[in-house]
């Protein structure tokens, strides 16, 4: 396994992601990391990323419209993805292990873990979707 550095730019990374529950894509992670470190480049924080993903530090949420976004919340939880600002929240699901163990009706596969995205709309965007329909 590859050793990897704890530079300063990989500590504010993973600082700026502790507890943070708003799921940022990497460009918004940037443009926060910017604000404490102005020399520090796009590619950094993306490699930093995809580091503290590798290490089990947070978590890549890829979404099936737009960038991905990551997470700081490392037990197994479902996710609500807003389709008009595309942002993307925790869900107050219970997160259902059942589904682990369930066949995928197909021959010699076998289910390891799974993940759930919701997609529709949030507040704000469904109230802007009905006054642009009115």
């Amino acid at each position: 396994m590859k050793q990897t550095r704890n530079t300063q730019q990989k500590r504010l990374v993973k600082e700026l992601m502790e507890n943070n529950r708003t799921h940022p894509t990497a460009d918004e992670l940037y443009e926060l990391a910017r604000l404490r470190d102005p020399h520090i480049s796009r590619g950094t924080v993306y490699r930093d990323l995809k580091a503290l993903d590798a290490a089990g530090v947070l978590r890549r949420l890829s979404m099936p419209t737009g960038p991905d976004h990551y997470d700081s919340r490392m037990d197994d939880h479902y996710h609500f993805l807003c389709r008009g600002c595309n942002r993307v929240a925790d869900t107050e699901l219970p997160y259902n292990e059942e589904l682990n163990a369930v066949s995928p009706g197909l021959p010699g596969y076998q289910v390891e873990w799974h993940r759930l995205i919701l997609v529709g709309l949030c507040p704000k965007c469904a109230k802007k979707q009905q006054e642009e329909e009115k």
